[in-house]
This record gives structure tokens, C-alpha cells and sequence, in this order.
């Protein structure tokens, strides 16, 4: 199954969610348009399916294939036929929560709590969209509906943890719901993350380390919170533990940016290059590395960092002034921090013109990287309130 759910809310294993809800494999064949179902069966085959049955299968195993708009038509034929049908109203929440339109999505799943007020996993799911819509008292509401039909429904815990997570005055409240959620259910692991971060925000290392292991424990993969100790231990500068947490790595998947590799290889430069240059404060080749150290950062971040930079590069320069390299990372810095017209556009062209007689070469690379650079952030906007 492609993974279509990535950047979606939807937590619950989706896989088994459709073999519960519709009484078929999530794997099973598609009954296609004009094929024929009166084939001779033996007894202990089901009849044909009914119409709806066979747009609600068609519906799943579409969404399954990630044919998002595909499996929303066979649901809309299917609500035409039965507005009663309430898997057809769960799939197509599904699939409006995996395009991001999440007012689509609550909408939907409200239809199937109205048709079948004992499904407890549909209030979790409504209550996702409405967090990403904004609307926090109502998820809480709804997954205390849920608690009421299940008060061991670790998923109801974790996402009242994730209603409450980015409110300062309740943040204890949402350590207590995620901690009654990895108490019920420790292979709900993208909570040890969550947990551990709110740890972060009240300055408590030693329970965030602590529950970052717990994650760790509990995943066979031991990936569940790895990545988030070692961007802790980045922090405290604790380079080689963090090292080896990456080299034990099981995966390389990493949901957050700048990303836990990202941020030990900067770390681990920037102590080379101090330490180098503390030794050798005149020399070039270190100078120059550590204003690549310096350099080094986040494109969407504005700290400064290309100015400091440009001092170290400036001064290799001064003691090595054919130093081709260091004249051309004074022009990348300036690239990344400098627009493209008045002063600013010609203060580039005169550095690149230095470094066109230093190095023809390394100016036609500056050139290139000068018409694709892009600072900041590049996305499309997401429009949830669809």
C-alpha cells in the first residue's frame, strides 16, 4: 500500500480499520464495472454483492491504491444509492483526510457517528480534523465520547494529548492523557515522541531523555524516540552518544526538519572547525572551514549566519588573497542573504566578477547556483478548511 497517509492526521491503522469496518480483506479484488457476477458458486460462497457493496469495495481498495479522487466517486455513487451507508461516508473521510481537506473530512466522519454512534475510532478521527481545523474543545469533547465507550481507548488519550500539546497553560494536562496513552497501549509510538518534546518545553531533559528510551524499549525497531534523544543530545553536546544513536539506526525515516542527521553532521563540523582553528587561528584552510561551519543552516532560517560567515572567508582571503574557494563561498553567502537588485544585486556581481578572474569555473557555478537559490520555505499551501 502506498504510503499516502504521511502528511495526513489519520493515526489508526487504517489496513485493519477497513477489514473491521467492512467485513472483506483490505486486499481483496475489486468487483470492476461489467464484470460478471453470476458465475457458479459453490456452497459455501457468498451471493453477489449488491451494487453499494461492490462501489464501497471498489471505493476501498481505490483509496488503498492511492486513487484518491477515483475512490471519492465510487463513494459519492454509493451515499446516492444509500445515504445510510455508512462505510461509504467513513471511506470518503478517509479520503478527504489524506488529500488535507479536513472540514470534508470532519463533516463525514460526523455522518458516520450519526449512522453508527458505537464506533468508537470515528470520534478520534473526527476529532483529528477538527484539531487541524482549530477547533480543540470539540475534539476533546468527542474523544471523551469515545472514553465513555471504551475508557481503555489509548487513541482517545494520545489525541486529547494532541489537542492540548501547543496550549501553555495545559500542558500538564496533555503529559497526563499522553502518559495514560503509552500506559494503556506502549506500541503507540508516536507518542513517546510528543511526550518527550513537552518534557523539552518545561525544560525537563532528564524525563524527556527518559521517555525517549522508554520509546525506544518498546519499538522492535527501537526508532520510537531515537531520533528525538539525539537531537537532545546534540544540544547538550553530547556529539558522540549522538553519533552512535545514528549509526544504530534501523531506519532513515525522520518526520521533522531540519532532520536529526542534519543536525549532528552540523555540530560535529562546527566542533572540527573551531577546534582547528583554536589551533591554527592564521590559517587559511581553517579559516575557511569555519565559515562553511558558520554557513551552514536552514534555508527558511534568517539568523545572521551568512555575515559571520563572510568574515571568516574575508580574513582567509586577506592571508591567502588567490583563494579562489574562499572568495567563492563570499559570493554563495551573499547569494543566500542579498536580493537581486539595487545595491544588493550589484554588490554580487562585483564579488562574482572577483571570482571570475580567480577561477572561471567555480564563477560559472556561483552563476547557476545564483538563478536557482530560493530562500525559505517552498510548498504548496494547504487549504484545510475544505
Amino acid at each position: 500500500m502506498p504510503n499516502i497517509y504521511q502528511c495526513s492526521q489519520i493515526r489508526l491503522s487504517t489496513a485493519l480499520l477497513l477489514v473491521s469496518l467492512f467485513g472483506f480483506s483490505s486486499t481483496s479484488s475489486i468487483a470492476k464495472s461489467g464484470s460478471d457476477t453470476s458465475q457458479e458458486r459453490g456452497p459455501q460462497q457468498k451471493p453477489p454483492a449488491s451494487e453499494v457493496d461492490t462501489l464501497v469495495q471498489a471505493a476501498s481498495q481505490a483509496y488503498q491504491d492511492g486513487k484518491l479522487d477515483e475512490a471519492l466517486a465510487y463513494c459519492t455513487k454509493a451515499i446516492a444509492l444509500n445515504p445510510n451507508e455508512f462505510r461509504a461516508h467513513a471511506l470518503a473521510g478517509l479520503v478527504y483526510a489524506a488529500q488535507w481537506k479536513m472540514k470534508s473530512a470532519s463533516a463525514a466522519y460526523a455522518n458516520v457517528i450519526r449512522l453508527k454512534p458505537q464506533l468508537k475510532e470515528f470520534y478520534v478521527l473526527k476529532a483529528e480534523a477538527d484539531i487541524s481545523l482549530g477547533d480543540l474543545d470539540e475534539a476533546i469533547t468527542l474523544c471523551e465520547e469515545a472514553l465513555k465507550l471504551d475508557p481503555n481507548f489509548a487513541e482517545a488519550y494520545a489525541t486529547i494529548g494532541a489537542a492540548l500539546e501547543h496550549t501553555e497553560q495545559r500542558q500538564s494536562e496533555a503529559i497526563s492523557a499522553y502518559q495514560s496513552a503509552i500506559q494503556i497501549d506502549p506500541k503507540l509510538f508516536r507518542v513517546y515522541d510528543s511526550l518527550g518534546q513537552l518534557f523539552l518545553n518545561l525544560k525537563d531533559e532528564k524525563s524527556a531523555e527518559k521517555i525517549f528510551r522508554q520509546g525506544m524499549a518498546a519499538d522492535p525497531k527501537h526508532m520510537s524516540g531515537r531520533f528525538q534523544l539525539g537531537r537532545l543530545f546534540v544540544q547538550q553536546g553530547k556529539l558522540v552518544e549522538a553519533r552512535q544513536l545514528w549509526n544504530e539506526r534501523t531506519s532513515d525515516e525522520d518526520r521533522f526538519q531540519p532532520t536529526f542527521i542534519q543536525l549532528l553532521t552540523r555540530a560535529e563540523n562546527m566542533k572540527r572547525a573551531t577546534e582547528l582553528l583554536a589551533k591554527n587561528p592564521n590559517d587559511p584552510d581553517a579559516l575557511n572551514d569555519m565559515g562553511l561551519a558558520v554557513l551552514d543552516g536552514d534555508s527558511w532560517v534568517v539568523d545572521h549566519r551568512q555575515e559571520r560567515a563572510i568574515v571568516f572567508f574575508t580574513k582567509a582571503l586577506q592571508l591567502r588573497p588567490q583563494f579562489a574557494r574562499a572568495q567563492c563561498n563570499i559570493v554563495k553567502a551573499m547569494i543566500q542573504y542579498l536580493g537581486e537588485t539595487g545595491k544588493d544585486k550589484q554588490t554580487v556581481d562585483k564579488e562574482l566578477a572577483k571570482l571570475r578572474q580567480l577561477d572561471p569555473a567555480l564563477a560559472a557555478e556561483m552563476e547557476q547556483y545564483r538563478k536557482t537559490y530560493q530562500s525559505g520555505l517552498i510548498g504548496t499551501p494547504i487549504n484545510v478548511k475544505q
